[in-house]
């Protein structure tokens, strides 16, 4: 079936005009045509259709170019005429619609993308920005990268030396806030299940945006680290600015070389970094130790050696059993 078929018998369908055998021969098209079926799915998601585009505003527009049943909001005088006028704003619905999956499906195709699953990752992008990709992380960005457009999306963590290009500044998208730079250092930390994103700057200047929240604009210097609380609650979504030492900061970035550095961490945090480094699972049994805070750095420290060393400061009780460590008060 070509698509103008497919589309006339869609809108047909959101106007509650199609007949048995119309009906009989859309869902055949559906589950033969894989594009057709994520459509009609998206579409069905979709409703009510959305605003933005403003749909309505195309509609008058079609009116104006010589659809000339425009909609009567008064008692219609026969079904028929009803109808056709509803089948008719239906088709452009659908229409919009379309034009709005389609550019949305184009430009998720047109992402590259680099993924770190249990090894870190280098990639020079074509620009000369250096990226270090951490475990359980992935980085997408647009192709031709520098040409006219530098804007990437991270999930995770990531250190980044991004070349200098002052008429294009690099966007980059780390949970619900947005980064812009245009030539600087810098390690952003936005994995999904931590509450906090942070920031922290070596040289440069790089600007962050609440994209959700009505916090503003902070600009980062040298020397110092955002964090932000990626609250689902406006209210409680803060930025806090502090000056860290050189030599603190350069500590944060010591993961490129597979060295771990906490301070004053929660349990509950660190555990997870730990899960990265060393390739387990760790459960920890009570909810007031998830919550003590540690300091140290571990470099080329087995787990066992590692969990000792938190037991200078905390006398915990753990087991290792298959690759599952489990921690007790």
């Amino acid at each position: 079936m070509n698509k103008e078929k497919f589309i006339r018998l869609l809108s047909k369908k959101f106007a509650g005009q199609l007949s048995t055998t119309e009906s009989e021969l859309l869902d055949n098209v559906i589950e033969e045509n894989q594009d057709y079926r994520l459509l009609s799915n998206y579409l069905e998601q979709r409703k009510p259709f959305p605003t933005n585009p403003p749909i309505w505003e195309m509609i008058t527009a079609a009116e104006g170019a010589g659809f000339k049943e425009k909609f009567n909001y008064e008692a219609p005088k026969s079904s028929i005429k009803l109808n056709k006028s509803l089948l008719k704003i239906a088709a452009i619905l659908v229409l919009s619609v379309l034009g709005y999956y389609l550019f949305n499906h184009n430009i998720n195709h047109q992402l590259d993308k680099v993924v770190a699953t249990d090894e870190k990752v280098f990639k020079m992008l074509a620009d000369g920005t250096k990226i270090w990709l951490n475990k359980e992380s992935t980085l997408s960005y647009n192709q031709a990268f520098g040409e006219s457009k530098r804007e990437l999306t991270l999930v995770g963590e990531a250190y980044f030396d991004v070349a200098k290009n002052k008429n294009i500044p690099l966007i980059i998208h780390a949970g619900s806030v947005d980064i812009e730079v245009k030539g600087t250092a810098f390690n952003v930390n936005a994995y999904p299940q931590q509450h906090q994103i942070q920031v922290a700057l070596l040289r440069g200047a790089v600007e962050v945006v609440d994209r959700l929240g009505n916090h503003g604009k902070v600009l980062l210097h040298p020397n110092q680290k955002l964090i932000f609380n990626n609250s689902s609650n406006l209210a409680q979504r803060t930025f806090q600015l502090i000056a860290v030492e050189p030599s603190v900061l350069l500590k944060e970035i010591r993961w490129t070389a597979d060295t771990l550095i906490f301070s004053k961490e929660k349990l509950k945090d660190l555990a997870m970094r730990l899960e990265k480094k060393y390739d387990l699972k760790i459960e920890i049994k009570n909810e007031a130790l998830q919550e003590k805070r540690f300091s140290g750095m571990f470099t080329t420290e087995s787990i066992q050696q590692a969990l000792e060393a938190l037991k200078l400061s905390y006398p915990l009780t753990y087991t290792i059993n298959n690759r599952v460590v489990v921690i007790r008060d």
